[in-house]
């Protein structure tokens, strides 16, 4: 019988790749509870947000740092057969309590998320007047606690204990020790290992502990707090999803009581709701999510007023979820989510420029390589050999979003300009 929740992983770590042998070890549960698993990897990816203001169209940027912590190959492994099978038990407790369709992220439901965003955007204008409440959980894996995500572990399972597989690795998420990818980057003997083209692993546990390479534990603990677990492992996203199943139960009845819409997609609240209830709404979210020790900053909290019809000039902002803005005139793709392409855009093109420019330099033949570039940023078919395929890239997902949305002329147009834009781009390219 085939493993479908194994998944090849080629980074490198402080191990190999592992096999289906390996992999069909990792079910057995004496073998687990056995088990030495390594640090983390830490890494910090950043995220440049743009805003922009209402009134004045002012733009702010500002840069996030989202902690990631990968898993080395055989510790991945494992935690992705646990996460497959919490993941097949909170589907069947969803389904018990009606709220499968609420939770949408970290699931296989067969739906991207214009998809989704493209239900939200049906639901108020069907609705409309309403007010759309966008809710954002502060620092969301570092705050779970691991008491009550034990309990649940132990609900969702019906046992009154943890066996000893399920107690490792409960143990290994939450009282997690990581290495930081910047301090091996900076090690003599490490940092030039990273540097080479293989597959290899980066170090050894005796090597590292013999280089005195400092293995750091979860932050959370050493502020006393009992809470935290690392974002990035197999079984990150299915954790978070067990801890908030309460407060899935509870939100979805608060939201039925009065015709209201409620989706959740990891720390991202979404409520759909009339005027007169968005008060009351908003005041037992943030009780509910305070039950679950967890915080929504206020100022994070967006409220936006969705009409039919707007006499007056728009002087609100949109509402934003899953990547899109939506108002009374039709769905965008966001401003952020759009600036990225670009800047990935004009980099890629940059950097073909200066390749062809080395190359005319050094007397090889100065030819740009364009192949690739259509691909990445042009709306082209490809031929499989059975029939012409559209290739997914951003062109090909904003054309797909524009027509789940139904109304995308909005989204066509930023898809448009940005693939002109491309094409000047690579026209210019081939002249050099």
């Amino acid at each position: 019988m085939p493993l479908d929740w194994l998944k090849p992983r080629r980074y490198r770590h402080f191990d190999l790749p592992v096999n289906e042998a390996f992999a069909r070890k990792a079910m057995i549960p004496t073998v687990v509870s056995k088990h030495a698993f390594s640090p983390l990897i830490h890494y910090s990816k950043e995220e440049t947000r743009y805003k922009k203001c209402p009134k004045t169209g002012t733009r702010t940027i500002s840069q996030k740092e989202r902690p990631i912590k990968y898993a080395a190959h055989r510790d991945a492994c494992i935690l992705s057969y646990y996460a497959h099978q919490i993941n097949q038990a909170l589907d069947a407790r969803y389904k018990a309590v009606s709220i499968s369709d609420n939770v949408i992220a970290y699931r296989a439901l067969g739906q991207a998320n214009y998809n989704f965003a493209a239900e939200a955007m049906a639901f108020a204008q069907a609705k409309a007047p309403v007010v759309i409440l966008a809710f954002d959980i502060t620092s969301f894996f570092d705050t779970l606690d691991h008491g009550l995500l034990k309990r649940r572990l132990k609900s969702l399972l019906g046992v009154y204990e943890l066996a000893d597989d399920w107690h490792k690795v409960f143990r290994f998420i939450t009282r997690f020790h990581y290495v930081d990818l910047e301090e091996l980057k900076v090690h003599p003997v490490f940092g030039q290992r990273l540097k080479q083209k293989t597959r290899d692993r980066i170090a050894s546990m005796e090597e590292l502990k013999a280089e005195g390479v400092t293995f750091h534990a979860n932050p959370e603990l050493a502020k006393g707090h009992r809470r935290g677990i690392p974002q990035g492992t197999p079984i990150s996203a299915t954790a978070s999803n067990l801890y908030m199943m309460e407060f899935d139960v509870a939100a979805r009845a608060c939201c039925d009581q009065v015709g209201a819409f409620y989706r959740r997609y990891s720390d991202d609240i979404l409520v759909i709701c009339e005027p007169d209830d968005a008060l009351a709404i908003e005041a037992e979210i943030l009780h509910l999510i305070a039950a679950e020790k967890l915080v929504i900053a206020p100022d994070k909290t967006e409220k936006t007023l969705f009409e039919k019809v707007r006499a007056m000039p728009r002087t609100s902002k949109a509402a934003q979820y899953l990547g899109f803005t939506f108002d009374e005139a039709g769905p965008a793709i966001r401003e952020s989510s759009l600036a990225r392409q670009w800047r990935k855009m004009r980099y890629a093109m940059k950097r073909a420029r200066k390749a062809a420019l080395w190359r005319a330099k050094a007397g090889l033949p100065g030819k740009v390589y364009t192949k690739n570039l259509y691909r990445r940023f042009s709306n082209i078919k490809v031929n499989d050999g059975l029939s012409l395929r559209t290739l997914r890239n951003f062109s090909s997902y904003g054309r797909r979003s524009a027509e789940v949305f139904g109304q995308g002329e909005k989204i066509t147009r930023q898809v448009k300009r940005f693939e002109q834009a491309a094409l000047r781009e690579i026209s210019k390219l081939k002249t050099l």
